[in-house]
């Protein structure tokens, strides 16, 4: 079973991809933080599983939908001498070219520039125009 969460009702549908960004200062105060904010790691991605529709107020987007949501990894470009599953590492993006073919796997939108991850899975190597060191593709999760 996943984690019972509130998100915005635009994100309230199966399969909705995410990063949890934290709350805003109207959440503070919120009687639903604990639930909405506070059960998701900042930081991290998730998926949304199941909709459970139950409709709550919220200030900052009207009203947030009862869902439940997943942990889920990031498909990356990482290093070679890191590309082994179960390892832990310090995660940098690359500093590849605007022009490079493999620019959603150098720099996807969900990982923060800089993170603590897990190798997941691990797939074939990559190229990138700016990286001089092997690159290979790989799932990574968030610590």
């Amino acid at each position: 079973m996943g984690i019972i969460t509130l998100v915005s009702y635009i994100a309230a549908r199966e399969g909705y991809t995410f990063l949890h960004r934290g709350g805003g200062k109207e959440c503070e105060t919120c009687r639903f933080r604990k639930v909405c904010i506070d059960k998701l790691k900042k930081g991290h991605v998730y998926r949304v599983t199941k909709v459970l529709g139950i409709r709550n107020p919220c200030p900052i987007n009207g009203w947030v939908v009862t869902v439940e949501v997943e942990e889920i990894p990031v498909r990356a470009a990482i290093p070679k001498k890191y590309a082994v599953e179960g390892l832990t590492f310090n995660y940098v993006k690359p500093k590849c070219s605007p022009s490079c073919n493999n620019r959603k796997k150098c720099s996807p939108e969900l990982l923060p520039s800089k993170a603590k991850v897990k190798v997941v899975k691990v797939y074939d190597k990559i190229e990138c125009d700016g990286v001089k060191e092997p690159l290979i593709e790989a799932d990574i999760l968030i610590i």
